[in-house]
């Protein structure tokens, strides 16, 4: 499968919307997969978050829109526009520090 640079924004701008609409200020659709390689767009609005979580066996984000902050274990990290992170293996969350999407790559088991 393929996804175009065109069909991409207009998915961010679909789930910006859909975020918006929800009690959570956050939206998430599965974008491609690939057996056990997963890519997720992730949408938040400003000051919402992802509770704390487990990491899969793998995972990166890349930040496409905004400024989010990913913390764990008394470590934080600033991820800006187009930064690509990988995360960490301990729990961690995330927040948004303006509306903002990113691309999160994960392999699962």
């Amino acid at each position: 499968m393929h996804l175009s640079s065109a069909e991409l924004d207009d998915l961010l701008t679909t789930e910006a919307q859909k975020a918006k609409a929800s009690h959570n200020g956050r939206s998430a659709v599965a974008v491609l997969k690939d057996g056990h390689l997963r890519h997720t767009l992730i949408t938040l609005l400003e000051g919402s978050r992802l509770n704390e979580h487990a990491k899969p066996l793998a995972a990166t984000l890349q930040v496409l829109r905004g400024t989010i902050v990913v913390n764990w274990a008394g470590e934080s990290r600033v991820i800006e526009h187009g930064g690509l992170f990988v995360l960490p293996d301990a729990l961690h969350d995330v927040v948004a520090n303006e509306d903002s999407a990113f691309l999160l790559t994960t392999l699962v088991g």
